[in-house]
């Protein structure tokens, strides 16, 4: 597989984490030529609003070889398939969402009156298990890559059994083996 840690510093958001980081509109540009196969909603709520983690944490993947397909899955799919490597954020995030303060969250509010989440998360889907450096590892068939906060509060919805489409849009990565 093909690193990418060398691309995505040269997609690094000029001011990123500051007051004064390049606009979405500067970037989008740049991005595409790069990597002209990614979606802008991916390009959007992954790589410029994440940068420093996907770098960080998924730079060893192949960007330039990834395809996407927004495809469309229903709850039980969504929970018996999707598997990440911060199973302890998940779980943490859908605790909170019973707190009163976190019931004030857009988020939280957006997704209890639509049922689903505003937004696509994104999941990576490979045919086998992957090491990660960090000693913990990437089970198959499919990994959350993005979007821990929109899968705890679905899966509380669910678990507290309130209203919640049957399907739900889900951004899913194949990388083609070289």
């Amino acid at each position: 597989m093909i690193r990418s840690d060398r691309l995505l510093y040269e997609l690094e958001p000029d001011g990123f984490g500051s007051r004064h980081c390049e606009s979405w509109e500067q970037w989008q540009p740049k991005a595409h030529q790069v990597l002209p196969n990614f979606p802008d909603d991916v390009l959007k709520q992954w790589l410029y609003r994440h940068w420093k983690g996907v770098l960080c944490n998924w730079g060893w993947l192949d960007f330039q070889s990834m395809r996407f397909e927004l495809e469309s899955w229903t709850s039980e799919q969504i929970q018996s398939q999707i598997r990440t490597p911060h199973q302890e954020v998940v779980d943490k995030l859908s605790r909170r969402m019973t707190n009163p303060i976190f019931q004030r969250s857009w988020l939280v509010q957006q997704m209890q009156e639509m049922g689903t989440w505003p937004q696509a998360p994104i999941v990576l889907s490979y045919e086998r298990d992957i090491a990660m450096a960090n000693g913990k590892s990437l089970k198959a068939p499919f990994n959350l890559l993005e979007g821990h906060h929109r899968l705890a509060y679905l899966s509380k919805i669910i678990e507290q059994g309130v209203y919640h489409q049957d399907k739900h849009d889900i951004w899913v990565i194949r990388i083609p083996t070289h």
